[in-house]
């Protein structure tokens, strides 16, 4: 089979295993701990971590949080046993975990958040470097991911037909606590299934949506999955969803369409890079312009604009460190910023944006390759949707905050893409799972 030269994504062109027993196969070697700790890593996500919390030695866990803990041993010893590269993901990720710890502390205060939200990040991307590579293990995690990604879609449809969050009511019940208050707009209710508001909801199915037309061999069943992801994204009302949807679909058409010319991704960005370039230079407001065109409601767009101006404003008094989870007694800050590096420049600092940014960055470089023609096809497919998915993250945080399970999935996913990265670069490490 004739593969065409590598993409700047770090992915070859496309083209279909030529076994259609080939994902299948994958499913046979992936054996019960590969699949185990595919669950493990994933449950969090059908368990509501508003309502769902335990406490251990006074620090709080939500299921994502706590499973995730529980795989972080394993998976250094892992990382440690393999021989594995040091990555620039890894250095950043490390980095950034360790600067928030710093900055809270220089702010005083409690370090029960702080510590939480930096932990949970590291060590979900440690637990995806360790695990989540090579196809046997990556394939068990992508189904894994379908199947409760179906699952939460349906108690979405659910929630639609009864008009309440049935997950949430649920697991209050459960756990005697108080579910979150359901959202609407106009008199219908926002889907927000097992996660903690219908962005994130929303925005998760695209990003599954990615993962799934790149892994599905059959274009029947990708037709089929990515229209269940839609339905997702419709279901949460978001326009932050629906538009990383379509950028996701039009990514993977682009690269299908174009796969005959080695320089696609090159021209991309190079057309992507002078749009920009025209905004900054033209518009006076150029963050507002992206905002403003990017949601649905005008009204929530001029909302988000206010944000910006408020925070930028804060984060100019305290660029280096942030302010922690201190109050700022303005009711635009205090009660929502929909903006994820708004967020953490405010907690934690500048730099805390700017590692995570280079996190993301770092593992979707171009890897450079030592001996072309190794990388499986299968490898090369998740190359390219692990990097889309991230792309997707970084572009979605302008208008959306990440926090709970999504935190912990964006940090599975940059280490699952640092891997893949790995083995581009380095195909001698034939022992990874």
């Amino acid at each position: 089979m004739r593969v065409a030269p590598m993409t700047e994504w770090g992915a070859r062109d496309l083209a279909w295993p030529e076994s259609a027993d080939e994902a299948a196969s994958y499913a046979v070697r992936a054996d019960p701990p590969r699949r185990l700790v595919s669950w493990l890593a994933l449950l969090g996500l059908v368990i509501p971590a508003w309502e769902a919390q335990i406490s251990i030695a006074d620090a709080k866990f939500t299921a994502g949080r706590f499973l995730i803990t529980v795989l972080v041993v394993p998976a250094l010893v892992v990382l440690a046993r393999s021989g594995r590269r040091l990555m620039a993901a890894d250095v950043a990720a490390l980095f950034m975990a360790i600067w928030m710890f710093v900055s809270a502390a220089s702010n005083g205060g409690s370090l029960s958040s702080p510590a939480a939200e930096a932990l949970q990040m590291l060590f979900a991307y440690i637990v995806g470097r360790a695990f989540f590579s090579g196809p046997a293990s990556l394939d068990a995690f992508v189904r894994t991911l379908a199947t409760l990604t179906f699952f939460i879609i349906a108690i979405a449809i659910g929630e639609h037909v009864a008009g309440r969050w049935i997950a949430h009511d649920a697991a209050a019940s459960i756990f005697g606590t108080t579910p979150l208050t359901p959202v609407y707009r106009g008199d219908t209710i926002r889907a927000t299934s097992t996660l903690d508001h219908p962005i994130l909801f929303g925005v998760f199915c695209a990003l599954v949506n990615a993962i799934l037309l790149l892994w599905e061999k059959n274009a029947g069943r990708r037709v089929l999955f990515s229209a269940i992801c839609l339905l997702g994204c419709v279901l949460s009302q978001s326009s932050a969803a629906l538009m990383a949807y379509v950028l996701g679909v039009a990514a993977y058409s682009y690269d299908r369409l174009m796969r005959t010319a080695p320089a696609r991704w090159t021209l991309f960005w190079i057309v992507l890079g002078t749009v920009l370039g025209v905004v900054f230079i033209v518009s006076r407001h150029p963050i507002g312009w992206l905002i403003s065109h990017l949601t649905l409601d005008p009204v929530t767009g001029y909302y988000r604009i206010l944000i910006w101006d408020a925070a930028l404003a804060e984060i100019g008094q305290s660029p280096i460190t942030g302010f922690s989870f201190e109050l700022f007694h303005k009711n635009i800050l205090d009660s929502t910023v929909d903006c994820v590096w708004l967020v953490e420049a405010l907690r934690y600092g500048i730099p805390a944006s700017a590692l995570l940014f280079c996190a993301n960055i770092a593992a979707v470089w171009p890897a450079r390759r030592r001996a072309p023609g190794v990388e499986s096809d299968f490898d090369r497919r998740m190359n390219l949707a692990f990097a889309i998915v991230l792309l997707l993250f970084i572009f979605s945080g302008i208008t959306v905050h990440f926090w709970n399970y999504m935190w912990i999935f964006w940090g599975l996913c940059i280490g699952i893409k640092a891997s893949l990265r790995e083995r581009a670069m380095n195909p001698d490490v034939s022992h990874m799972a």
